[in-house]
């Protein structure tokens, strides 16, 4: 029994040291992961030293143009001027030498008031030039809408005038017409009573030549009586009928009760 339980204590012992070596296992970290965290330690020290590199060349690229500016400015410049210089030679004859010289800060200045002041005068007439353009161009203008408001008042006129010319002609084509109307008219009612004369001239001469033949008795009209009846109570006959017709100025056989008509008789 003292060894079964001794063999016990034995595996029970290696197995609490394999379960403490796999727990030591587990907590060390793998290969893989210690070369990772390598990579990024010296990633992270190359990263660095380049970032202030960069900071510092952006930090002093402003300030050397600056410096160079500023040297550019207050550098001289050269001046085209030249002094003369006079020497005797041999024979008693001068010689002149132009020897260039370095223009000085007032030359400098004199200089740059002198184009500053010649760009004014180029300003200044450039703008009179523009001012006169303007001006012309204004006048061209004024002078274009005048002429255009001149022709417009023209062409009015002349369409004024045309219907003017066209009303007044219609207004006399109308006159002229009322006229010949008028004159075909007194025409008409002259011709019908020459025609209503001669016709009376004509019906006096053909009554008077009747009344010499014919004896003339008036006849009232009775209720009953017609024309017929008339005529055949005189005549005897129909033809009676146009005779009294005739006398009486009758256009058809209606008569009424109580008219007189003329009944001429043959003597």
């Amino acid at each position: 029994m003292s060894r079964v339980k001794e063999s016990e204590k034995d595996q029970a012992g290696e197995l609490r040291t394999r379960v403490d070596r796999q727990k030591a296992k587990s907590s060390l970290p793998k290969r893989s992961e210690i070369h990772q965290s390598k990579k990024k330690k010296s990633k992270v020290k190359i990263k660095f030293p380049m970032i202030k590199l960069l900071s510092l060349f952006f930090i002093l690229l402003p300030i050397g143009f600056y410096s160079l500016y500023t040297y550019l400015q207050d550098r001289p410049e050269k001046d085209t001027k030249s002094s003369e210089v006079v020497n005797f030679g041999d024979g008693g004859e001068t010689i002149e030498e132009t020897v260039p010289t370095t223009a000085t800060a007032g030359d400098v200045k004199e200089k740059k008031d002198k184009d500053s002041a010649k760009h004014k005068e180029e300003k200044l007439e450039a703008e009179q030039a523009s001012e006169e353009k303007a001006k012309k161009e204004a006048q061209a203008n004024e002078k274009a809408k005048a002429k255009a408001k001149k022709e417009a008042e023209a062409k009015k006129e002349a369409e004024a005038k045309q219907e003017a010319e066209a009303k007044a002609k219609q207004e006399a084509e109308m006159k002229a017409k009322e006229e010949a109307e008028a004159r075909a008219k007194q025409e008409a009612e002259a011709k019908a009573k020459r025609e209503a004369e001669a016709k009376k001239t004509s019906d006096n001469a053909t009554s008077q030549s009747d009344s010499d033949s014919y004896k003339v008795v008036y006849h009232t009209v009775q209720g009953n009586e017609t024309l017929f009846r008339i005529a055949m109570n005189y005549y005897k006959s129909q033809e009676g009928i146009a005779l009294i017709q005739e006398w009486n100025g009758l256009n058809g056989n209606e008569i009424s009760k109580g008219q007189v008509l003329k009944i001429p008789l043959k003597k």
